[in-house]
């Protein structure tokens, strides 16, 4: 057991945390962004604090997941022309609503496979930045900055999954284990 007052170990156990959620969605550390990684530490930061508080809710858990999400959106997608609106300070949910309205013409699809991202990840990703928004919405995990919420176990759970999907699938296909060039 790690203890409280011994900052290295904890520092070790979110370390290996991060690196074991990443492996588990086939994501190498150095294909996200140095703020995204930030927001995975804080996450197995509170991760931790759950974890040894069991009387402590998840909604930071929850919290920084999707912080982590908009962070990467931000970086990769939200730096492709057409795409810039992923990088606003807006709700995931709007991100989701607004990603739906995007025409994926052949420029757009030229730009995507160009920073090897698959184009079809386009269509699929607004479902998956609802179902994320919903839980964070659903649970109070956030509201105007201030965590409010009771998020469970479980909640986390499907955040953790929600999260690594998408950011599995917003690494480009030419970075994986290799670091991010743009």
């Amino acid at each position: 057991m790690i203890k409280w007052h011994d900052q290295a170990g904890r520092e070790r156990w979110r370390d290996e945390f991060v690196e074991q959620f990443l492996q588990k969605y086939g994501i190498a550390r150095d294909s996200l962004s140095d703020s995204t990684l930030d927001c995975l530490d804080d996450w197995a930061r509170q991760v931790f604090l759950v974890e040894e508080r069991p009387s402590a809710n998840f909604n930071a858990v929850v919290l920084n997941l999707c912080r982590a999400v908009e962070s990467e959106l931000a970086a990769g997608l939200g730096s492709v022309a057409g795409l810039e609106f992923l990088a606003d300070p807006t709700p995931l949910g709007n991100k989701a609503h607004d990603l739906r309205k995007v025409t994926m013409d052949s420029s757009l699809r030229q730009r995507l496979l160009a920073r090897g991202i698959k184009p079809g990840i386009i269509s699929a990703l607004p479902k998956k930045l609802l179902d994320l928004a919903t839980i964070r919405k659903d649970t109070d995990s956030a509201h105007g900055g201030a965590e409010i919420g009771e998020a469970t176990q479980e909640d986390a759970q499907k955040t953790i999954h929600l999260a690594g999907i998408i950011l599995r699938d917003l690494i480009p296909t030419q970075a994986m284990g290799k670091p991010r060039t743009f």
